[in-house]
This record gives structure tokens, sequence and C-alpha cells, in this order.
């Protein structure tokens, strides 16, 4: 899936949006993410990619009643599931824009205190992002997002490694953010300073195969589907039985992720 073709992001997600609203880590990885971007009472902030709201929620939380929460999707149900989250936890200080969180040129340069992404900058061509982002904050603005380290999930790398031994070579896609070099090089040649980049890890409530291998399918269908039927269903037995002697070997290990979370300051001009 191309970072560029927004109708194919926007449908996908569309069709995520009811599982991931029940998907407890989802939340979790939101939260910790807002829990270390600093944050203050009264400020104006952009949630790039909100997707079910968690993010936004948090930030809301955050914020308080004087400030204000600007929630960017591409994804028209994941915005209605926002707005649901949002409402039930009686935020209403949450504005929600239908659009690509990477060029917003509605918004005025230099009004936001922060720009926070969760989990969603794998989908976006990052420079633009961070260049927009850049644009939109205030100096000293602060932007943060999250995402997994390189080599993790385990169910991903699992998947990508059976899919050598046919042939595809599938890349990481947490290789272009996933280390602490990387996040580090990417703020600032974006134009922010003061950068860390913090180690976490998120644990999934269970790891189911059959879940695990519809995720990395539909991640990886064209080259999946390139292979013939029958390489396909060879495929599908190998994953599935290594993904399973992993969580019986340690189930902890197989349900854990580990993840980034970066942090850095817009630097004045």
């Amino acid at each position: 899936m191309s970072v560029l073709d927004l109708d194919e992001v926007a449908r996908i997600f569309d069709a995520r949006a009811d599982r991931y609203v029940h998907d407890d880590w989802h939340r979790r990885y939101a939260e910790e993410l807002v829990a270390v971007t600093p944050l203050r009472e009264g400020d104006c902030v952009l949630d790039a990619g909100t997707g079910t709201g968690f993010a936004a929620a948090a930030i809301a939380r955050r914020v308080g009643p004087a400030g204000h929460v600007l929630a960017v999707d591409i994804s028209p149900r994941m915005l209605d599931h926002a707005r649901t989250v949002c409402a039930r936890a009686q935020l209403h200080h949450v504005e929600y824009l239908q659009a690509d969180a990477t060029a917003l040129p509605q918004l005025e340069p230099s009004t936001l205190d922060a720009v926070v992404c969760a989990a969603g900058l794998l989908y976006m061509p990052v420079a633009r992002a961070l260049r927009e982002w850049h644009r939109l904050l205030k100096t000293d603005g602060v932007v943060a997002f999250s995402t997994m380290r390189a080599g993790s999930p385990s169910a991903g790398r699992i998947f990508r490694e059976c899919a050598a031994r046919f042939g595809l070579d599938l890349k990481d896609p947490s290789d272009a953010l996933g280390t602490e070099d990387r996040g580090h090089h990417v703020l600032h040649e974006a134009g922010f300073d003061r950068v860390r980049v913090l180690p976490g890890r998120v644990d999934f409530a269970s790891l189911d195969p059959t879940l695990a291998w519809e995720a990395n399918w539909r991640g990886f269908g064209p080259a999946v589907r390139t292979l013939s039927a029958e390489d396909q269903q060879l495929l599908r037995d190998q994953y599935m039985g290594a993904l399973t002697q992993a969580m019986q070997a340690d189930p902890a290990a197989a349900a854990r992720a580990a993840v980034l979370f970066a942090i850095g300051h817009r630097r004045a001009v």
C-alpha cells in the first residue's frame, strides 16, 4: 500500500474501524503517547490521523475545556467512532475534520501548540507530514508520534520470514522510523530540536493467529497475490504454524510489541 494512495488508505481504515474501536491495546498505545507528550491546559492541539479517537480523548482531558483539539483523519468511518468516543466521555472541545493530515492549507501557520500522531505516521509520507506540522506549530510547539520498533511485533516479523521462503521480499513497514536514530534524524531534518525518542511496549490482550494472518495478508496483499493459490495456502499454513509455535514457546513475548515515542520542539527560525 502506497502512503500516497489516499483513497486506498481511507477504504482500508473504513473497513477496520469497527474492530479498532474495540481493541483496548490501541487505546493504551495512544494514551501512553499522550502521557509522555508535554501538553498544558489550554493548549490547541492537532491529533493527526485520529483514528477512533483514543488519542483525541486523552489529549482533550489533558488540555481541559479551555483547550481545543482538532481531530483529523482521512477515514470517515474512523471519525464517526472518534465522535462517539469523545461524546461518551463528555469531551466537547474536540473538533473533527475529514482530511489528509499531511496537507491542511485551511489552517493558519504558527497557530498550534502541539501536533500528536498516534501510530499513524506509518501510513503517511513522513517528510511531508513533518514539514506541514512544523508549519502549523508555534515556535517551541511540540510534535509527538508513536511507531512500532523495527522488527516488532513478532506476528509481522514471522509473516515476513515465512513469505521469504516463497521468494517474497517484504519490507518491514516500521523500518523508516523504527529506531531511536531514525526518529532523531527525521525530526531534526524537519526542523525540530530537543528531540527525545523514548522506548516503550504495548501488550496485546490476546493474539489470534487467524486475525494476525488476515491483518498481514491485507497489508501485503498485492505481493502475496502474486503467488499461486496453492502457494498462498501453503504460506498461510506455515505462518499459522510458526506463530502458534511462538505463542506456545513464550506467550507473553508473542503478544508484546516494542514501540517508540518520538518528541520534538519547533525551533525558532
